[in-house]
């Protein structure tokens, strides 16, 4: 369930607001970083490129890789979502910063529901085709638990879930 935040900083969401944030998801978007915490408690970030599927995110990720080393320490994670730069102003182009939990779908290759997610995978990144069946590559899903959308300057959203 939804609940907006609603304060002197925060905009309430609208029709308009949900379908922009829903066509980032969807793949309108430059860059997409996923924040883990090390060992150590430091913010970990890395490249990422989440699939939208049936209105929740997976991501389709190394055991091999820092930042699944680190998902087994902690499972709390930020993705952020850059758009395109199109304002003079840097920090006035819009993102989104999903805030959550990421868990490990236990599935064999075989299993029906990992051949329907990278079968949708390989639409968003051709070359997953090969290193997706690799033994080391997993698909895992991201619960979004609150959401920030900065549109530009005095255009922040923020829902929590």
């Amino acid at each position: 369930m939804k609940n907006q935040t609603n304060t002197n900083k925060y905009n309430l969401t609208n029709d308009v607001i949900n379908k922009e944030v829903d066509d980032i998801l969807k793949g309108k978007y430059q860059q997409c970083v996923l924040g883990t915490l090390n060992q150590y408690g430091y913010p970990y970030l890395s490249k990422t490129l989440p699939l939208y599927y049936e209105k929740k995110i997976y991501l389709l990720l190394s055991d091999l890789s820092d930042h699944t080393e680190n998902l087994k320490i902690n499972k709390k994670v930020s993705i952020y979502f850059a758009q395109e730069e199109i304002h003079k102003e840097r920090l006035n182009n819009p993102r989104l910063t999903l805030i959550g939990l990421i868990k490990k779908l236990k599935l064999n290759k075989n299993d029906e529901i990992f051949r329907k997610l990278l079968k949708n995978y390989i639409l968003i990144e051709k070359s997953a085709k090969m290193w997706g069946e690799f033994l080391d590559f997993n698909f895992y899903e991201f619960n979004v638990k609150n959401s920030l959308y900065v549109k530009g300057f005095g255009k922040a959203y923020k829902e929590v879930y």
